[in-house]
């Protein structure tokens, strides 16, 4: 539970993060950025912690599989529609994991898609649309870039349960990064060419926190997460990200606190407490 909990409360606060690095810096970019600071930060825990293992000749295709769709086009996929979108459009579709995950969980793994699964996602969908709602014209190809990548990134999801066991949470993560980093800096210089960069300090602290607290422990935490509970009902643990980036947007960026956002917020801890007992039934 406390592991999930961390992993969203990173994620949440990537979307106001986020923003502040991509008014100085293009998208793919800072994801690049983003993974040459996990990469040491991850390197670093695993050696202290003596959890660095050799990877196995019959897992090189999955690790390939999860750096490729995950941590390559998922993520680039994510911060090209996150600098064409508002944050809260952003986080609306960035949260609709749980409406992929159990069925392609039901499909792969054989997980069990039940009456109260679909339920609880349902609740708590209904908390993420009453908090951030979606006013005005949204970009059309902003909003089917961070559908694809929430698709791609939900199977990438179910493939990491097949290394379940074999290697530390935190080696999954930046054995995927190294094998995204070449093809994401790749992309990274292409799209320097025609677009200008600014390393102001803003920037430059926003992209380490990225890195090290929205990349390096958010998805050492989800690996863990992945790795002792079904997906499925990780996946119901989504919503919390608007809920978080619509908190930190009030802080941060001084949003007001409508009266959606309350209700809202109550029926996403609704669906959380119901996917909780789900949980529990299961186990």
């Amino acid at each position: 539970m406390i592991p999930l909990l961390g992993t969203f409360l990173c994620w949440g606060s990537l979307y106001v993060v986020s923003k502040l690095a991509l008014e100085t810096i293009p998208p793919v970019t800072v994801l690049a950025l983003r993974y040459l600071v996990a990469i040491p930060a991850l390197f670093l825990l695993l050696k202290v912690r003596g959890a660095l293992r050799p990877v196995r000749r019959e897992h090189a295709g999955t690790l390939l599989a999860i750096g490729m769709l995950g941590y390559f086009l998922s993520f680039c996929l994510q911060m090209l529609g996150i600098n064409r979108l508002t944050g809260s459009v952003s986080s609306l579709l960035g949260a609709m994991n749980p409406i992929f995950i159990p069925i392609l969980a039901a499909v792969f793994l054989g997980e069990r898609l039940t009456k109260e699964k679909i339920g609880c996602v349902m609740i708590s969908m209904v908390g993420v649309v009453l908090i951030v709602g979606v006013n005005g014209t949204v970009d059309v190809m902003g909003a089917a870039l961070m559908l694809l990548s929430v698709f791609l990134w939900s199977s990438t999801s179910i493939i990491i349960r097949r290394l379940a066991g074999a290697y530390d949470p935190m080696q999954i993560a930046m054995m995927a990064m190294l094998v995204a980093l070449p093809f994401t800096g790749a992309w990274a210089a292409v799209e320097l060419r025609s677009s200008a960069c600014t390393l102001s300090l803003s920037a430059v602290l926003a992209v380490l926190y990225m890195g090290l607290v929205g990349t390096a422990a958010a998805h050492s935490l989800w690996n863990y997460s992945l790795s002792k509970m079904d997906a499925s009902f990780c996946s119901m643990f989504y919503p919390l990200q608007p809920l978080v980036a619509s908190i930190l947007g009030v802080l941060i960026l001084h949003e007001e606190i409508t009266s959606n956002f309350l209700i809202g917020g109550a029926v996403i801890c609704c669906g959380i407490v119901a996917a909780v007992r789900s949980g529990r039934k299961d186990a």
